[in-house]
């Protein structure tokens, strides 16, 4: 049985300083010692999410090399496809973690090395793109060292079994079951009909090689970090894992509402799945907003919230925080 956790680091969602609040008073009726995550997380015993998935894939890159256990949980109105609680459960939840009444899951990260120097690491992938939207990018794709391939196209992605139900699945990528031994590349768009994904093993060494573009090119990691890629992307799997502190949550449930998402959003035009993703990893978006994160020209931008609207799958609502101002989220719908 995991330890009873009586030391929790902080990580809540920017602008909800009421539930901060909220949170920071459970934990001193239940005299647990708490800090902030930018404060350090080093001896703590878990840390707590309280926001989107991007709060979450933001907090793992504050995670030292031995792994803390993270426990996710949606803050009011929001459903995240990590969330291990609601809010209304977090009361319950965190007397489960005093009593050590929790299960541990790991998951594999990747860790990706652009141009032989700066690195990151990434829970669902690593894609690399030219950084304007449909430009094309040519690049060498290597496995273990041999050439495997030369392309053509909107880009590549490299996911781990968690990320294949992300972005991968939406560009054609297959759907790969939890901590299996594998990892995914996935071709964007190529102009090689031939080209198609590929399951690697994990201990892999997966190399994009000889990038060009008529524009710059970007590797993105889990949708949260955009760095400027020169020459080349080594991916492999990261030293250790993430580990995420879970209640009982069924993995197949996750797998079903990821799948039936999926399918519902391999109908809809490509700018249309790229909005789709921005929105899943940053929650809630303007327009503006949403033009600033895709690069996308503004008339682009509406055309695919207006699809997405019409498969139900987006809502346009009014700011919490400010009733003059419209903004655009998933929709929350039961598995």
């Amino acid at each position: 049985m995991p330890k009873p956790v009586r030391r929790i680091a902080l990580r809540i969602c920017k602008g909800r300083k009421r539930l901060y609040d909220e949170v920071v008073n459970i934990l001193k009726e239940k005299l647990i010692e708490y800090t902030d995550v930018e404060e350090g997380i080093k001896g703590f015993d878990a840390v707590l999410v309280v926001g989107t998935d991007r709060d979450l894939l933001e907090t793992l890159q504050y995670m030292p090399k031995k792994p803390i256990p993270i426990l996710h949980v949606s803050p009011p109105g929001y459903t995240a496809f990590f969330t291990a609680l609601e809010w209304e459960s977090l009361s319950e939840g965190i007397e489960k973690l005093e009593r050590g009444e929790y299960e541990l899951e790991s998951t594999t990260r990747v860790k990706a090395i652009v141009d032989g120097e700066k690195y990151f690491y990434a829970l669902n992938e690593a894609a690399v793109f030219a950084s304007r939207s449909a430009v094309l990018m040519n690049y060498a794709l290597l496995i273990d060292g041999e050439e495997v391939w030369r392309d053509t196209g909107d880009g590549v992605i490299i996911a781990t079994p968690t990320g294949s139900t992300a972005y991968a699945l939406s560009a054609g990528g297959p759907i790969v079951v939890k901590n299996a031994p594998v990892l995914v590349v996935v071709p964007v768009n190529s102009l090689n009909p031939m080209r198609k994904p590929l399951v690697v093993p994990d201990t892999s060494t997966i190399e994009i090689r000889d990038i060009a573009s008529s524009t710059k090119c970007e590797i993105v990691v889990d949708g949260v970090i955009r760095h400027r890629v020169r020459r080349s992307v080594t991916v492999v799997k990261a030293e250790y894992p993430a580990l995420f502190i879970r209640m009982k949550k069924k993995l197949v449930e996750s797998i079903e509402r990821k799948t039936r998402i999926a399918l519902e959003v391999s109908n809809v035009p490509p700018s249309a799945k790229f909005v789709y993703k921005m929105l899943e990893i940053h929650g809630e978006a303007s327009i503006r907003e949403l033009v600033e994160l895709t690069g996308l020209p503004e008339r682009t931008v509406r055309y695919a919230l207006s699809t997405l609207i019409e498969k139900g799958l987006v809502e346009k609502v009014i700011s919490i925080r400010d009733a003059r101002r419209r903004i655009y989220r998933l929709t929350r719908k039961p598995v």
